[in-house]
């Protein structure tokens, strides 16, 4: 079984002392049965040497008493430590378990999108200048990256300018014809 530190309290340190006072108790608890037994017999035999058998006993079940008082203590410590700990696990899986959801639900959104636009997204790249072609569906693309930019740039609501550097097109106003958007050609280095 795994240990956990939860809000600062390690739970196997309380789980030892735990332990630690419940082998302390059943020592005290031997420890008296012995003093009851000694007192008893020399209270049979003679009553007046019973007196430091008795003080000893008083003595041990006082310590006793302090000994189960302090288990007693431990023990409901470590059970609400370990409910922190269980609150803790199950808040972590449940964080884990809505990330999973939102990250499924985000990849089904952008398949979704995907399969919208990739219609438009074919005739784009197929009235583009460059290398590619985008296959029966989506990710299926097979070509170079600046066709496949430039076809996104075409389906894709844009309200900026197309920044363009590449030379695909003769200058900025065909470009800007193609893509049906504003664009700002710069020269290539």
């Amino acid at each position: 079984m795994t240990e956990f530190e939860v809000d600062g309290i390690d739970v196997a340190a309380i789980r030892r002392r735990v332990a630690e006072a419940g082998d302390d108790e059943a020592h005290l608890r031997e420890r008296v049965a012995a003093l009851r037994g000694r007192v008893q017999a020399l209270r049979e035999a003679d009553g007046e040497t019973a007196a430091d058998a008795e003080a000893e006993l008083e003595s041990a079940i006082t310590e006793l008493s302090e000994v189960e008082t302090e288990r007693i203590a431990a023990e409901q410590s470590l059970s609400r430590a370990e409910a922190r700990e269980r609150a803790a696990r199950d808040r972590r899986e449940r964080r884990l378990e809505l990330a999973d959801r939102l990250a499924n639900l985000e990849r089904g959104a952008r398949a979704d999108l995907a399969a919208t636009v990739y219609d438009e997204f074919t005739a784009a790249v197929a009235t583009l200048p460059g290398d590619g072609d985008a296959g029966g569906e989506p990710g299926e693309y097979d070509g170079d990256a600046v066709t496949a930019a430039l076809g996104v740039a075409r389906v894709a609501p844009l309200r900026a300018p197309v920044v363009l550097a590449a030379d695909r097109f003769d200058d900025a106003a065909t470009a800007a014809d193609r893509l049906d958007a504003p664009v700002v050609r710069l020269p290539r280095p």
